[in-house]
């Protein structure tokens, strides 16, 4: 049996259809694909992965993309503002579009979703969000509470509200924030343990815009000791990769995406 050589990464794609010469999701597929990524995140608002949109033939056509090019669905991106849970107006249909991410993710070989649940959030919602998930076998990650130094603030699976994380509940740690808020990503991915769901991989410049890792004169994040952080995490032994390369509001997407992978490799090397 041949050894997959490719570090174990994904990639945001839907970043990819927003450039001066954009890429539909499946050529943005092949070319990932190219460059040596294992997975593509996809996003539960671009057109042509909306899970309301997309009926029995367009999933088994978007499974069959992306097994062709032998990748993986990492997971698909709800970015819904935690405001619309709490709007009489908006609540059902953001329910609605969380539950309809979930169908698309079992749909996809059990991806997870990736959403900001606020902390807030009602007990009866996140209870029929949980019992979905739980059905249909998917992770729903969520942001965790910082305490100092950027280590997880919730010590326990028995406390209250969304900040409890507990299965099928896990954390994505996005690095961007994290040093945002002045914590250590490393730190945080280290101290959920089996919580883990996922991380973003993003730097977070010292002109202050969101790029990628171990940009000249301008990188932040300690890559390195994040990538061993994560390659020790319980996390790590899942089917899906959990690193994936967060190209969302980069000044320059497609060389960022290229440089990432490159970089990545050659953290140990």
């Amino acid at each position: 049996m041949a050894i997959d050589s490719r570090p174990n990464l994904a990639v945001t794609i839907h970043p990819l259809s927003t450039t001066d010469e954009p890429l539909a999701v499946r050529e943005a597929i092949a070319w990932v694909a190219g460059l040596g990524y294992r997975g593509a995140q996809l996003n539960a608002a671009d057109p042509a992965t909306r899970p309301r949109d997309l009926g029995p033939s367009a999933r088994r056509d978007l499974a069959a993309t992306l097994a062709r090019h032998e990748l993986v669905c990492a997971g698909i991106d709800l970015f819904i503002p935690p405001a619309h849970f709490h709007d009489a107006a908006q609540q059902s249909r953001a329910f609605d579009a969380v539950i309809a991410a979930i169908g698309l993710g079992a749909d996809l070989g059990r991806a997870p979703i990736t959403t900001p649940l606020p902390d807030d959030l009602s007990t009866g919602i996140r209870q029929a969000i949980a019992s979905e998930a739980e059905r249909l076998g998917v992770q729903v990650l969520i942001a965790p509470s910082l305490g100092p130094a950027g280590v997880s603030a919730v010590s326990s699976p028995t406390e209250t509200g969304s900040a409890s994380i507990e299965p099928p509940f896990a954390a994505f740690v996005d690095c961007g924030a994290v040093l945002a808020a002045q914590a250590s990503p490393e730190a945080l991915v280290a101290s959920l343990g089996e919580r883990l769901g996922a991380v973003r991989i993003v730097d977070l410049l010292r002109s202050g815009l969101r790029g990628p890792i171990l940009e000249p004169r301008e990188s932040r994040l300690d890559a390195l000791s994040l990538r061993l952080a994560i390659d020790l995490s319980p996390a790590a032994r899942r089917s899906h990769p959990i690193a994936v390369v967060d190209a969302r509001q980069w000044a320059d997407i497609r060389g960022g995406i290229e440089r990432s992978i490159l970089r990545w490799r050659a953290l140990l090397d």
